[in-house]
């Protein structure tokens, strides 16, 4: 790393539209919540789609839906936004950047930062440093690799997606899985926060780049066993390095990962011994939240953070890429 990081304040939000496995049983689909709860352990996920919407059509035509959203994606990344501003006990005009990330943009041009920006009515420079699920780890070491006497003394990075949009209510395995929300937060570039930044890396393998497919103007899709087996392997193998190099106590220390599926985390917990109480998590009843999961949990938990404690990220997705960020509570 270049210069010191720390985050300051983080801010999540997720939609009041609540998508629980009865709702997917009564679909038809040769669902239950049965089957759910064994295979991604998922009882509840958010949505901004209204329920009589995905009742009637199961988002035949995703393209319809938008007229019928009411809380969008970049109004989701407002709420969040608002948040870990107060969190960090600092007004929007201290924020000299704003990088943003979403999966599911309304508009290419104008950019969801720039939207987001005009929005909050920010003086600053906005755009969007994109990838999926991992986009936690994106921002942080993008910034990492920054000269500090390049960058402003305040970042706000963002992530938002409406997944629940994306989704074939036919597919039983899709439907499962997603759900909405938004996560923000606020770096100090100086090292001031209640997150320093001991070490991050960002990395991803283009060959495999269709193994996740949002279209455009059509339906989420993967390989989903393909994907489930890359998420785990290199998950743990994240874990692992950090464990060998930074001294990590499961005693002590928190581990954070992907929210994509609570029957994976768990396997991955098991894996690396660590305690139910230091595995936070909030995918049982959110669902999969794209990028903003990840710091959505922390921001979840952000009062109950302790000193000198370490919180270890590993994030994976689509791409294939993935990532991880080591905190150390100030």
């Amino acid at each position: 790393m270049s210069n010191t990081l720390a985050i300051c304040g983080m801010g999540s939000y997720h939609p009041e539209g609540v998508i629980d496995n009865k709702f997917l049983e009564d679909l038809g689909i040769e669902s239950s919540a049965e089957w759910i709860v064994s295979k991604i352990g998922i009882l509840e996920r958010r949505t901004v789609l209204p329920l009589d919407y995905i009742k009637e059509t199961k988002n035949e035509d995703p393209n319809k839906a938008i007229d019928l959203i009411e809380t969008d994606s970049t109004k989701m990344a407002i709420f969040a936004i608002e948040e870990a501003l107060k969190n960090a006990g600092i007004s929007k005009d201290k924020i000299g950047l704003m990088i943003c990330n979403s999966c599911t943009p309304q508009k290419t041009l104008p950019t969801e930062g720039q939207r987001l920006a005009k929005a909050l009515k920010f003086n600053c420079p906005a755009y969007d440093v994109f990838t999926a699920c991992p986009a936690f780890a994106l921002h942080v070491d993008y910034l990492s690799k920054i000269e500090s006497n390049n960058l402003p003394e305040y970042v706000l990075c963002v992530s938002t997606a409406m997944l629940t949009q994306k989704v074939d209510y036919k597919d039983r395995s899709a439907s499962a899985i997603w759900g909405d929300g938004a996560a923000a937060w606020v770096i100090s570039t100086k090292g001031e926060g209640r997150l320093k930044v001991l070490e991050t890396t960002y990395d991803g393998d283009p060959k495999r780049c269709h193994a996740v497919v949002i279209d455009t103007i059509g339906h989420f899709h993967q390989d989903g066993r393909a994907v489930r087996d890359f998420s785990v392997r290199q998950t743990v193998r994240m874990i692992k390095r950090l464990e060998k190099n930074d001294e990590i106590d499961w005693n002590r220390d928190i581990f954070v990962g992907h929210q994509a599926n609570a029957t994976m985390l768990e396997q991955i917990r098991k894996n690396r011994k660590i305690p139910h109480e230091n595995h936070w998590s909030n995918v049982k009843f959110m669902g999969n939240q794209a990028a903003a999961g990840a710091p959505a949990v922390i921001s979840e938990h952000w009062e109950k953070i302790e000193k000198n404690q370490k919180i270890l990220v590993a994030v994976v997705g689509a791409g294939l890429s993935w990532g991880s960020v080591l905190f150390e509570v100030q």
